[in-house]
Parts: C-alpha cells; structure tokens; sequence
C-alpha cells in the first residue's frame, strides 16, 4: 500500500472542482513535496494564479500538448486523477506505464480524514439519498458535511471540519475505481443498471468500479444494500468484510435494515424495530424513492440518528433540484425537471412517479446503451415521446423499431432540434392533467456543459411559457 510520508513528488490530473481543492492540500499537508497541477485544457488564470502562490507548479493546454514525458515529470511518484479524466488521457497513459500509483481525489483526501464517513453509490438516486441522509444527520442536531459528487469535493474538508463531523459522500464509478485504502464505515449502494459503458469499456467494467466502494471494510463498518434491485442481486457477494445489511420495500429481506410492513415504513436501530411513518407521509413520491428514503433511513440510523428524528425528516424533506423537480404548472399542464436523469433506469424509475399522461422529453449524448426497451417499457406511460439531441436519431430508430413491430400500442414520437424546441411543441399540445416531463436518459454534453444547467434552461423555458400564459 502506497503510504504518502515516502512521497516526494505529486501530480494533481484535472484542475476543476475536485482537482483545483486536491493541489491545495497537497502543499497544505504535505510541504516536503513536490507538486504539480496539470490539466490538459485551459484553466482560468485566477486558479493559475491560487494554485502558483501556495507553491504549485501549474502544467496546462500549451504546457502539456508536447511528448509526455515533458507531461508528467519524472520526480512524480503519485499521480492523483480527477474523475473527469478519461483513460484516453496522455498524461494517464504514461503514468500507468511507469507504473506509479493512480488515486483519485477521494482516495487522495481520505488519507487525511478521521471522521466517520457514510459512502453512496448506485446508478440511480445518488444525489437524492445522500442529499436526504445528510438532512437526517442535521435535523438530528449533529454535525454534517455533504460532499463527494455533489457539494464540495472531499478535498475541501480535512482542514475546515470538526472531528466529530459526519462526512455523507455521494461516490460514482469515476471516483471509486482509483481507490487503494479508501473505506466508509457505512457503505450504501443503491442499484446496479447500465450506465457509463463508454468509460469503463462495459457494464463488467462499470460493475467492479462500483462494488469497490466495499472492499476495504471490515466487521466493525456496514454495507447497505437493495434486497429489491435484480442487478444487486444478481451480483452475489460483495467484497470486503462489513456487516451486511438490506433494506427492502417489502418485509421478507434476511438481514433487513429497513422495510414496509402494512403501509408503514420501519428501521432497525439498537437492535429493534422502530416505526417510522406511513408510505403515503413520505414526501419524496415514487417506487425509486420509497427505496431511496429507506436507504437514508437505513444509513443514518447506523451513524447514531435517532429513529424520531429520521422520521420527521422523511415527511419533510423537499427534491433536490433537478431529479423530479416540479417547474411549474402552466394552463393545467405539469412540468417537472428531471434533468438528473442520465440513464435509461433513471427515467423508467421516473415514469413511476406519475400515472396520468405523459410528454416524455428524451435525448443528449448517449452513454453507449440501447434505447429498444427503453420504447417498450414507455408504452402504457407515455403519451407522446419527444426527442432531442445527438441521440435524437438512436431514439427514433428504437421507437420506429417498435412501431413496425406493435403499431397497435407503440408510442408516437416527435424529434426536435433542441430543448426550447421540445418545450414550445409540447405546450402547444398538451392538455391540462397531462404532464411534461424532462427525464433525458442521456448525458447532457451535446448541448450543456452539465445536467443541471440543462435543467436550469428547462426551468427558465417553463417560466417564460407561463408568462406568456
């Protein structure tokens, strides 16, 4: 195991939100050593310039686009990656074959963090559950940081909070398939569906990055797991030696952490089951997340939340932004953002969320899954599907295929060159109880720089539709 008091020479890979926060700790926590950010686009000069005055040799565009072993000084013994970065990378390439190290930034900035931490993972409702255990852990009057994928990056925590602060991380396959020693004392995944077979070169792939998130843990730390999630399931054992826990929208699970019985929603905690509310006081709607709020659940009991207190935050707790998140109603016609959703499990779990008609905005930049059961499992749920994007055409090639084959019950589709496009269509023809719904399936680089400014656009487009009422 690699140990960081032998390092003499560090190389950040990335400079954005997780790499810029990694370079700083690196001079902060270790001044012996040499450090390098680099970065093989631009970067702005005021993060030149912040990560210059404590010490850092910045490496970008210009600086890097000659041979790499320019790239990558030959002092460099540990080479730190941004989850941004892919294997294609040249600076990456060389230091695997030097054989250095690869962290990520998690893995980096864990190795000076003491606090307990509650590790998040899974296809789908991420954001959701780690947003919502991390309200649980607050509404309980104890010390918190959300952080990880969302928030600020982990990198940021180890000189600005408590020892007794409890670190809620949401972790994605980028960031959990450069650990080495990385280990949360409660590990929650969520579900296993395609996601991300472009970067990790298959779902196998995508598989084996996720389950580490368990692989250091022993007796004393627990894995959380979906008893309802057939690619959980199908999975088996996972690595590590945590306690094994599961936590099930049914009552039926060995091991169970959390469950329903009879319309109710209940924990375990100090041994004994604890009632929490009924399904139909959880604020969050959905089959997804009924297990999403089981899961929170599940996980801030393990970290000493009492079970009142999880109850209170489980029927008050508000969407995050852009995972269903109502952006207005217009002439009786909802719309609801769902930008979040980036793959297609993301956007049948939503589809579960509502029973009445459905304009279904799909598109953006396709992941490398088919989109032919996507159109089958649409139909009975969509009234009318509206494509958009770079996949646009893969879409509509996967709803043709099913119009020739069941015409009868095939969903109409529409393509479109874009999202204001989408927006105009759909309200010019959308009845009042009908829903609009923004549940992409794809990622949003085509046309946006990340989801949430694509569902901000889509936000301001239903606010402009209403004021022109």
């Amino acid at each position: 195991m690699t140990d960081l008091v032998d390092i003499r020479g560090i190389a950040v890979l990335g400079l954005g939100r997780s790499g810029r926060p990694a370079t700083l700790l690196a001079r902060r926590r270790l001044p012996r050593a040499l450090v390098w950010a680099i970065d093989e686009g631009d970067v702005s000069a005021d993060v030149r310039a912040e990560l210059e005055a404590v010490g850092a040799a910045v490496l970008t565009g210009p600086d890097v686009s000659g041979p790499v072993s320019t790239a990558l000084p030959a002092a460099v013994e540990l080479l730190v990656r941004s989850p941004g970065v892919t294997a294609e990378s040249p600076v990456l390439r060389e230091a695997r074959r030097r054989g250095l190290p690869v962290w990520s930034e998690v893995e980096f900035a864990s190795r000076f963090l003491a606090n307990r931490l509650v590790g998040i993972t899974g296809t789908n409702g991420k954001t959701t559950t780690t947003t919502l255990t991390g309200r649980m852990v607050e509404d309980a009057g104890l010390l918190v940081a959300v952080t990880g994928n969302i928030g600020h990056a982990l990198a940021n925590l180890p000189h600005a909070i408590d020892p007794e602060t409890i670190v809620v991380a949401e972790l994605s396959s980028f960031q959990l398939e450069d650990i080495e020693a990385f280990r949360p004392d409660v590990a929650v995944l969520l579900n296993l569906t395609e996601d991300h077979l472009d970067r990790h070169g298959g779902y196998a792939g995508y598989v084996t990055a996720k389950l580490r998130i368990f692989e250091n843990q022993d007796e004393e730390d627990v894995a959380l797991l979906n008893a309802d999630d057939p690619g959980t399931l199908a999975e088996g054992r996972v690595p590590g030696c945590a306690r094994l826990s599961w936590f099930s929208t049914g009552d039926e699970a060995g091991g169970q952490a959390a469950g329903v019985t009879a319309g109710r929603a209940w924990i375990v905690a100090a041994g004994r089951r604890h009632d929490l509310c009924a399904v139909s006081e959880l604020s969050l709607k959905g089959e997804h997340n009924l297990q999403n709020s089981l899961a929170a659940a599940a996980a801030a009991a393990a970290v000493g939340v009492p079970p009142a207190s999880i109850a209170r935050t489980l029927q008050t707790f508000q969407p995050v932004e852009h995972r269903l998140q109502v952006a207005g109603v217009v002439d009786g016609v909802t719309y609801v953002n769902d930008s979040k959703a980036t793959n297609v499990d993301a956007t049948l779990k939503a589809l579960t969320a509502y029973s009445g008609p459905v304009f279904l905005i799909l598109g953006g930049l396709s992941k490398g899954s088919a989109f032919d059961a996507l159109a089958v499992a649409t139909e009975g749920l969509v009234k009318q599907a509206v494509l958009i994007g770079r996949a646009a055409p893969e879409f509509a090639a996967a709803y043709a295929r099913r119009a020739a084959a069941a015409p009868g019950s095939a969903v109409p589709f529409e393509t479109l060159p874009d999202l204001a496009a989408a927006v105009a269509w759909c309200g010019e023809r959308a009845m009042p109880g009908d829903v609009v719904l923004l549940s992409p399936a794809c990622a949003s680089f085509d046309q946006y720089r990340s989801y949430e400014e694509r569902g901000e656009h889509f936000l301001k487009l239903v606010s402009e539709l209403r004021a022109r009422g």
